[in-house]
């Protein structure tokens, strides 16, 4: 393993650049806007076909609760054009993930079996234009052998098995970017060990790998944080944290109390690595494989698992799975000063302040392997209020506040971490246009949001995004150049349009170079399409 390394910033770094002009690259289209039978809904799903064809996938609430209820599933032409569309509702189900290889659409489907006592996965086929689906089932797995969520209280004691579930319990299914292989992840009952069982199919629904493979840990103290598929031979690569000392604490006697092991399951073999985090906190990363090259990326502290110090960068040898290089990136005081202020950002720079509340959103590799970390800073605080006649509520309030966004070249050495300020939130459910999505073209960063008309101008030639009603919102986008100066526009102005739209919810396409997004009022809906 490579030692980290203090990080030299070019002066360039330490000036901000933020101007406001037209980006004209981005084209902006629309489709009719249409009506659902259910009120609420969001965006699922994407996926493109080779002819310019969009297939995307929204799931529909319903009763007070807004339960999912079911899925909108709508073919578009080139132009936004409705060429087909489908309902499907939820009865025991669920779609798991979805894809189009030689002008087939493919989804693959949960279904509980409730006669059997199995839970059965399906891949349904159909072509694109018709959308009228036939299934086939690929396997069950026992529900005795997958663990289930309960929770329940004995008085004012929660009780509940929900931290010993690694991520979804119906499974976790993901698809190879070339979407050659399609692979399903299952988290076993077994307490006294963490099991997994790892299932492969390539996109002829032919099965490649089966595999159940543990850790001699026990459960409770094993947390998975993601996994990657190969798109040369559907290898899988497994990221999660290991506790020692049979304690679930972060630091023992003054040492950090965990490791991180990666595993790779390929149909051959099942290989692991065990690495440490010297000694910094780490409290979860995201593992990928991008064009052979495979990392795990996250952020850390040196104060507590509960803030965070700048972004960590483990780079890992695709077969032997040892450690390449490793570098721990501190935030920079050109986003110390971006946040807080030029005197205010050095102040607490030098002083190794740290930031709390960063909610990883994604992290984006590009075609020159180039890594881009993107993140928020979301909390939650809770409010009690007295009525005139003594009766007191609780409720609480989510905060949609500052974006962090960062580059990271292939070797993991940081060039350039910007802070976009911006304050929001809701007491409601308007937290799917409070939040933000993100792409990367050509080395570019965009980052699209919805914010007031008024750009609140800050000292230190900064800008902040502010909120209104959600029917008053304008469509940003932020435009961070490689190297790391920012320009923003609206993309769409609420005057011209009906519709509000989900920023939270932007799903990709066309490998990378559009993004859409669901615009809804009451039972309208609209899809919008942004591309480069």
């Amino acid at each position: 393993m490579k030692t980290s390394f203090k990080l030299f910033i070019a002066i360039m770094l330490c000036m901000p650049f933020i101007t406001y002009g037209q980006i004209d690259q981005i084209k902006v289209q629309k489709s009719e806007i249409t009506k659902d039978k259910k009120k609420h809904s969001k965006l699922v799903f994407s996926c493109s076909n080779t002819d310019g064809g969009i297939l995307i996938v929204r799931q529909f609430m319903g009763g007070i609760a807004r339960l999912p209820k079911g899925y909108y599933l709508e073919y578009y032409d080139l132009d936004l054009n409705l060429v087909a569309s489908n309902e499907m509702e939820i009865d025991n189900s669920g779609i798991k993930n979805i894809f189009i290889k030689d002008n087939k659409v493919n989804i693959i489907e949960y279904r509980k079996n409730k006669e059997d006592k199995t839970n059965d996965y399906y891949v349904l086929t159909a072509d694109p234009n018709t959308l009228e689906f036939s299934d086939k089932k690929l396997f069950s797995i026992d529900k005795k052998d997958v663990k289930k969520p309960f929770f329940f209280g004995i008085g004012f004691i929660p009780i509940t098995n929900v931290g010993k579930i690694d991520h979804d319990p119906t499974g976790e299914v993901q698809v190879s970017n070339n979407n050659e292989f399609i692979a399903f992840n299952f988290d076993i009952k077994d307490d006294k060990k963490e099991t997994h069982q790892i299932i492969v199919y390539n996109n002829k629904w032919e099965k490649v790998n089966d595999k159940i493979f543990t850790e001699d840990i026990k459960d409770k103290y094993f947390q998975y944080n993601s996994f990657s598929v190969s798109d040369v031979d559907g290898s899988v690569y497994y990221l999660g944290k290991a506790y020692k000392n049979e304690k679930f604490r972060d630091k023992v006697k003054g040492v950090i109390n965990y490791d991180y092991i990666v595993y790779k399951v390929s149909s051959t073999e099942t290989k692991r690595n065990v690495f440490n985090t010297e000694n910094h906190y780490i409290q979860s990363m995201g593992i990928s494989l991008d064009e052979g090259n495979l990392f795990t990326l996250g952020s850390y502290s040196d104060k507590d698992s509960d803030d965070y110090k700048g972004i960590c960068y483990f780079k890992l040898n695709p077969e032997t799975l040892n450690i390449e290089t490793t570098t721990f990136n501190e935030f920079t005081e050109q986003f110390m000063i971006d946040k807080y202020g030029e005197k205010r950002g050095k102040r607490k720079k030098k002083k190794g302040k740290e930031l709390p509340f960063l909610s990883y959103r994604d992290f984006i590799v590009d075609e020159m392997g180039d890594i881009y970390f993107n993140a928020e800073e979301f909390y939650i605080t809770v409010h009690t209020r007295t009525s005139t006649n003594g009766h007191t509520s609780t409720y609480y309030v989510y905060h949609y506040n500052d974006i962090y966004t960062c580059k990271l070249n292939s070797s993991g050495e940081l060039q350039w971490i910007r802070t976009i300020n911006k304050r929001q939130a809701t007491s409601g459910s308007l937290g799917s246009y409070l939040s933000f999505s993100s792409t990367v073209v050509n080395g570019n960063m965009y980052l699209f949001l919805n914010g007031a008309d008024d750009v609140r101008k800050l000292r230190d030639d900064r800008i902040e995004f502010k909120q209104k009603k959600v029917k008053k919102l304008n469509l940003y986008v932020i435009e961070i150049t490689p190297d790391g100066s920012f320009n923003y526009d609206i993309i769409v102005d609420d005057k011209d349009s009906k519709m509000t739209y989900k920023t939270m919810h932007g799903v990709m396409s066309e490998n990378g170079m559009s993004i859409l997004f669901e615009g809804n009022r009451k039972k309208e809906k609209q899809v919008l399409k942004l591309s480069f």
